[in-house]
């Protein structure tokens, strides 16, 4: 078994899910057994509404990249693979008292985080985030309202609560405990982090032997000794994606193809030097 951490160099659109894709494809068609995690996905509400309109059907929250990754086969349990989802939505620009406060909430999660799924093992929650709720427009709020109204309990919890517990030790057990599961039943995990987070739990530091760091038009991947040589000073580096790229070397760096099919994006040559590294962390 061995697992490899997807993140992204960028906070938005480094390519995460696309590679992830690729990379799952390739590793099955070689006859390894591949299972996909995504423990913590934010979708916009404005932004993703088809997947928000997905989300009624299936009647879970969801977000885009995981409705890829269950539409290719490799998410077969949503709570189990995807343990938290946070939907955010814009404001109302007319409900914010200057263009300047309307403007910094475009750039917080926290501030934008309208409803929130934490499943667990036993049990699926849901958060509804009453402030930021109040300040979205109109037809938004009722809309979620009313998908929200369909799922049962549902706790309305402010900004503050949401933070503390979305970096809770709780969550981040949480994490490990739904990655390990994965990690358990296949022989390579592929575990996407979250915006530019090195990690999506600290918890995971024992468990990752491979970091791939995506951006647009590269991957660059770290085998088990800069892996485990970072890994052990995390709690005195940055865990940002950015400070692992400045003190290390990556051990091959790949090229991505722009296409519209994700297999296409990564030449054979390429990824057979990355499977090979890949499976040199195996266990």
């Amino acid at each position: 078994m061995v697992l490899v951490v997807i993140s992204g160099l960028l906070p938005f659109n480094s390519g995460k899910t696309f590679f992830t894709l690729a990379l799952a494809e390739y590793l099955r068609k070689s006859g390894y057994s591949v299972g996909v995690v995504k423990p913590v996905a934010a979708h916009s509400f404005w932004e993703q509404y088809e997947y928000f309109v997905e989300s009624r059907g299936l009647g879970v929250l969801v977000g885009e990249d995981v409705v890829k990754y269950v539409r290719a086969g490799l998410i077969q349990d949503i709570d189990l693979q995807n343990p938290v989802d946070v939907m955010t939505a814009p404001h109302d620009l007319m409900k914010h008292p200057s263009l300047d406060s309307y403007l910094t909430s475009l750039t917080s999660l926290i501030d934008q985080a309208v409803l929130v799924r934490v499943s667990s093992l036993k049990q699926r929650n849901y958060y509804l985030v009453r402030e930021n709720l109040e300040r979205v427009g109109d037809h938004l709020a009722n809309e979620i309202r009313g998908f929200a109204s369909g799922l049962g309990r549902v706790d309305e919890v402010d900004r503050s609560w949401l933070y503390n517990k979305l970096v809770s030790k709780e969550i981040d057990s949480l994490i490990v405990e739904s990655v390990s599961s994965v990690m358990s039943r296949h022989d390579v995990t592929l575990c996407e982090s979250f915006s530019n987070a090195l990690l999506p739990a600290l918890g995971l530091r024992t468990l990752a032997k491979h970091f791939i760091v995506v951006t647009p038009s590269k991957a660059l991947a770290y085998g088990p000794g800069k892996v485990t040589t970072y890994l052990n000073a995390l709690n005195r580096l940055r865990s940002e994606t950015s400070f692992l790229v400045m003190l290390f070397k990556p051990d091959t760096v790949l090229s991505i193809k722009p296409s519209t099919k994700y297999g296409e994006i990564i030449e054979a040559g390429e990824a057979e030097k990355l499977k090979n590294l890949i499976l040199s962390g195996r266990t």
